[in-house]
């Protein structure tokens, strides 16, 4: 069975979101390296100082230029996507309503853009939830709560420094 192109969308939405929020690390990753780690690698392990050094640099080579490409995708993807909504509601003790709501147009060249809405809902369990979400619970008895993933996204983005 071909997965829907909102399931497509999505998929491609989150492994962006996942990835972007590992990249923004970058720098940090790299701050640390050269006040801690190299060093430490120098002091202790000098015969590996070059190879440690190196795989920093061709790590960087890689990480840098993705950075930049992911945060174009995004840019582009938003043009179409207006918005995707995550919604958990308590079903039974265990079970959880998922619910994905995504705002997309559908054709920009149009006069006049039809906005397409889709929504998806799935079962899930308590351990499925995100920690967030499941804090949210324990903490407050909120039973239900909105995520709204592009706003997520976008300020992830926004923050994430594209230079070293």
């Amino acid at each position: 069975m071909p997965i829907p192109i909102f399931a497509q969308v999505l998929l491609a939405v989150l492994f962006v979101g996942t990835v972007a929020t590992a990249l923004i690390f970058w720098n940090q990753i790299l701050d640390w390296a050269n006040k801690t780690l190299f060093p430490w690698i120098k002091k202790n392990l000098p015969w590996l100082a070059n190879d440690v050094i190196n795989a920093f640099v061709a790590l960087d080579k890689v990480l840098t230029p993705m950075r930049i490409r992911i945060k174009e995708a995004w840019k582009k993807l938003r043009e179409y996507l207006l918005k995707i909504l995550v919604q958990f509601e308590q079903n039974t003790r265990n079970d959880w309503v998922k619910r994905i709501t995504y705002w997309a147009i559908r054709n920009l060249e149009s006069n006049e853009p039809e906005v397409a809405r889709v929504v998806e809902e799935q079962i899930v369990d308590f351990d499925s939830l995100p920690p967030d979400v499941r804090e949210e619970f324990l903490r407050r008895s909120n039973i239900s709560q909105d995520v709204n993933v592009t706003q997520l996204r976008d300020r992830e983005l926004e923050l994430a420094p594209m230079t070293n």
